[in-house]
């Protein structure tokens, strides 16, 4: 907002509330009230009417998108204080007569300020509505000029200046054509919103008829100021209804524009809802409930098949989205067409409620895209990693079977031949040839050994040859601590995941000797549905933790590498407990995986 904006506004709210506010004063002072109720009530109830508008009008120069609304409430509440300096101006002949003439212009610009609302833009209808109004109060504006001339000792005042044509009836007729103008507009306006009520869901009631009470007082009190215009009835302290009701008007513009942007702000929610995933049912039921608009549907594109569906994936029948009373919000990325919302037409009014939606339905549908490709890439890891566990499974085996297949038995027949040569020289009596031959063959032995520790670190040769209850088993027996091993299942599994236990409670056994002092362990093994979990504690000193290029951190990337997760609890002083959990499917072909290879 520039400066000048800003003070060209300051201004008018200053002298519009100047202008109430003494006018009353002057009257209050004069005694001077004309055809107005006379009192001190009567004071405060018309300058309070033009307060609330020019509160209102400040509040909707900040909410309102556009800035008529708020120069229509200040034009309403400078307009409202001709009534109260047209008695005060009698005395001069040019001016009381112009006075006179705007004094109804107010209901001109209050009238704007129903039909603009909530968005301060005016349809065709609207502008229909306010030309002939404004065409009416010209008529009269003209008539008070030309025709109105009382008699001084009546209304106290001087000769109209204007008044080329005085004339008693025809100023008494045009007053009352002016009211009966007004009057039905009045009722036109109220018809028109009372229809779009009662044939519009509950986002059009609820936005476009806000102000029903102060629609229907008001054209109460045009009745009754026809009435008492027309036969000269007294009101009484029904008077006080009309002001009342004028006052109503802009708090109810105000509220339901209040209204719209709490319904902007409910959109973030929608968010929140789908974070998850895009549930297309659940995105439109929770549209319909945050938009109050049970009507609301949403047809989402199929780019395979060309066309929008249903939430439930049925094909949309050719115009199905254009039936009346209805509007459609189009849903489009860069990368194509998303979705088409179908809503009341009503909520076509708020523009920034309709660019949330949509705003909250891209953010929602990119979220699950990004989503989507991140499970796909994890996933795409996943297998990966798993591949290249299987494949180094398979590798060692076989580096493991060539090691007991090749090597090995080669030293085995190396070994045989040595104690035949060794024999053979006690049986020659060459002693020393036997000692050489027997020292070659503890050497020899030695070396088969190493040879066959090696191979089992390359591949538990037990996993083999017998299943993992008895790999376990031994690994308890090898361990320099006292080991309770319970495998509570029968049951085979995958090479690879057996092969990963072996090892990772082998890491365990050694780290409970080695670092944890401990005095006994505990390794169990049970399965349950698709998963099977290990669990191996000890009563050491605790205070594990899992450390980059630790024994801890390698058995998480082992057990990580077959989907599985690790959970570490230890407590100083209290001991370690390492559980592993790994997915493993219901139905296992380790038969054909156990074959050799």
């Amino acid at each position: 907002m520039t400066a000048a904006r800003t003070w060209l506004r300051a201004l008018a709210v200053t002298a519009t509330i100047a202008s109430n506010v003494l006018a009353q004063v002057v009257s209050g002072l004069t005694g001077n009230y004309g055809p107005r109720p006379e009192g001190l009530g009567w004071a405060i109830v018309f300058v309070a009417v033009a307060v609330v508008y020019v509160v209102c009008a400040v509040v909707a120069w900040r909410v309102v998108r556009s800035p008529v609304p708020g120069w229509l409430m200040v034009g309403a509440a400078l307009f409202w204080s001709a009534g109260a300096w047209y008695p005060l101006a009698r005395g001069i002949g040019w001016l009381w007569p112009v006075l006179m003439g705007v004094t109804d212009l107010w209901a001109i610009f209050v009238g704007a300020v129903v039909l603009c609302y909530p968005t301060g833009r005016f349809s065709r209808f609207d502008r229909v509505v306010l030309l002939v109004g404004t065409g009416a109060i010209a008529v009269r504006f003209i008539s008070t000029l030309l025709f109105t001339s009382p008699a001084p000792a009546a209304c106290g005042c001087v000769q109209n200046a204007y008044a080329v044509l005085p004339s008693d009836d025809a100023d008494f007729w045009f007053g009352v054509a002016w009211r009966a103008v007004g009057l039905a507009l009045m009722l036109t306006i109220a018809v028109r919103l009372a229809v779009r009520w009662f044939t519009s869901s509950l986002p059009a009631r609820r936005v476009s008829f806000v102000m029903p009470l102060a629609i229907v007082l008001w054209c109460y009190g045009t009745v009754q100021d026809s009435l008492s215009f027309t036969l000269g009835w007294d009101g009484g302290w029904l008077q006080f209804i009309p002001p009342f009701a004028i006052a109503l008007i802009p708090p109810a513009f105000i509220g339901g524009v209040f209204y719209a942007r709490g319904l902007r702000s409910r959109v973030a929610d929608l968010v929140i809802v789908a974070r998850d995933k895009v549930d297309r049912a659940l995105w439109e039921t929770s549209l319909a409930r945050t938009l109050h608009d049970s009507s609301v549907r949403v047809y989402w594109w199929d780019e395979q098949g060309r066309a929008f569906l249903t939430s439930d994936g049925e094909r949309v029948p050719d115009g199905e989205s254009e039936r009346p009373g209805r509007s459609t919000l189009a849903i489009d990325s860069d990368q194509g067409p998303i979705a088409l919302i179908e809503h009341d037409i009503a909520l076509s009014q708020d523009d920034r409620l309709l660019d949330a939606v949509s705003s909250a339905l891209l953010l929602s549908v990119d979220n699950d895209r990004l989503r989507g490709r991140l499970e796909r890439t994890i996933q795409e890891l996943r297998q990966s990693r798993l591949r290249i566990v299987e494949e180094g499974y398979l590798a060692r085996r076989r580096l493991e079977r060539d090691l007991h297949d090749g090597s090995q038995q080669q030293l085995v027949s190396l070994a045989i031949s040595l104690r035949i040569a060794t024999a053979k020289a006690e049986t020659a009596g060459n002693a020393e040839v036997a000692g050489d031959l027997e020292r070659a063959s503890a050497q020899l032995a030695d070396a088969l050994r190493d040879l066959r520790e090696l191979a089992r670190g390359i591949h538990p040769t037990v996993l083999t040859d017998g299943d993992l209850t008895s790999a376990l088993e031994e690994l308890g027996q090898r361990s320099h601590l006292p080991v309770e091993v319970r495998v509570e299942t029968e049951d085979r599994f995958a090479n690879v995941i057996e092969e990963t236990i072996y090892y990772c409670v082998s890491e365990c056994l050694a780290n409970a000797a080695k670092h944890a002092g401990a005095r006994n362990c505990a390794v169990l093994v049970t399965r349950r549905d698709d998963t099977v979990s290990v669990v191996v504690k000890d009563d050491g000193k605790g205070g594990a933790r899992f450390e980059p290029g630790g024994g801890l951190e390698g058995i998480r990337d082992r057990v990580e590498a077959v989907n599985g997760r690790a959970e570490l609890r230890s407590v100083e002083g209290l001991g370690t407990i390492l559980e592993l959990t790994i997915p493993v499917p219901r139905a296992e072909a380790v038969a054909a995986e156990a074959e050799p290879v």
